[in-house]
């Protein structure tokens, strides 16, 4: 951690304790107003801090960087509202009151809060980035969206890929995601967004509510716990999803998906989105062989040895295949 961000993360634990003094408001402006950086640096402790506490909320307990510097490994905001004394940084993030953006924009003007910014998350890598309002955005492999934050409405355009939204409240702006020909519209939640590349949606709700739409039809309002699959073509269908499974669908910002109940061909498919060690079944049958288990992103082969012992097969490992075969 440089000294920049050592600094924004002291500003942070001061401002979420609310003991902050009249003299140390000024300082904490001054110093966040003089460099776009600072700014930045203290949007991400605080992004961080209110991360660590969505993570205990949701009962997710391993694996929670201990750091703000870990948390933030690819600092992506330019610029970040200061809360006013009173505000706590619980506040500032999910406050459900429009006062409190009525504060901000007092605060700091709307030309810190509005701006637009592509975010990406290269092939193999997870991103956590903080928006200029206070939400926080967590990238799956391969991922881009496209921000653009405006005075009425705050809006994301998801490119590709999969991402989870955890929305800042702010009544007087809705914050819209746009993922192909499906939208969604929420004040303040948590939630998660996959574009397929044939163009299937589906829109997962961990926490609050939110109104997703799609063509002529009448919103569809979804609460904690739902998820709906939109396809390309074909009717719409909505489950609702266990503690358990809500909890699995966000293993992939752990650096972990759960593979149980796939065959071999689909999860090397899924392999395939985060590495470009390629996984090789020549067999048909070897393909359509099933496996069970919770496996790292990261770790092709450690996932291609373990199929190997629960089926009894060949592995070959080589720089950039794996293959799996009969004995």
């Amino acid at each position: 951690m440089n000294a920049r961000d050592e600094r924004a993360a002291h500003w942070a634990l001061r401002a979420d304790s609310e003991s902050l003094t009249a003299e140390e408001e000024a300082e904490l402006e001054a110093w966040t107003s003089a460099d776009p950086r600072h700014a930045g640096a203290f949007a991400h402790a605080m992004a961080s801090n209110a991360y660590l506490d969505r993570a205990v909320a949701l009962g997710v307990h391993r694996d929670i960087p201990e750091t703000v510097a870990e948390a933030n490994e690819e600092p992506v905001a330019q610029i970040e509202p200061t809360p006013k004394r009173g505000i706590s940084r619980r506040l500032w993030l999910g406050g459900a009151a429009s006062a409190i953006a009525a504060s901000l924009v007092a605060a700091v003007g709307w030309d810190r809060l509005i701006g637009s910014e592509t975010i990406m998350a290269d092939k193999g890598d997870v991103r956590r980035a903080a928006l200029r309002d206070g939400s926080a955005v967590t990238l799956n492999t391969g991922t881009e969206v496209a921000v653009d934050m405006k005075r009425l409405e705050r809006r994301v355009s998801l490119l590709t890929g999969e991402a989870n939204f955890d929305v800042a409240s702010d009544p007087a702006r809705p914050f819209i995601v746009d993922a192909g020909a499906v939208r969604i519209r929420v004040v303040g939640t948590s939630f998660i967004v996959h574009l397929s590349d044939l163009g299937e949606v589906s829109v997962t709700v961990r926490e609050g509510r939110v109104e997703v739409h799609h063509g002529h039809t009448s919103a569809l309002v979804l609460s904690a716990g739902d998820r709906v699959l939109v396809p390309s073509q074909g009717a719409v269908a909505i489950e609702k999803l266990s503690a358990g499974e809500l909890d699995r669908l966000g293993l992939w910002q752990r650096g972990e998906m759960d593979l149980t109940g796939l065959t071999l061909a689909d999860a090397a498919r899924q392999y395939a989105r985060y590495s470009d060690r390629q996984i090789v079944i020549a067999d048909p049958d070897v393909a359509r062989l099933k496996i069970a288990g919770v496996f790292s992103t990261s770790d092709p082969a450690g996932f291609a040895q373990a199929a190997g012992l629960a089926h009894d097969l060949r592995v070959r490992i080589s720089d950039d295949t794996i293959t799996l075969s009969r004995k």
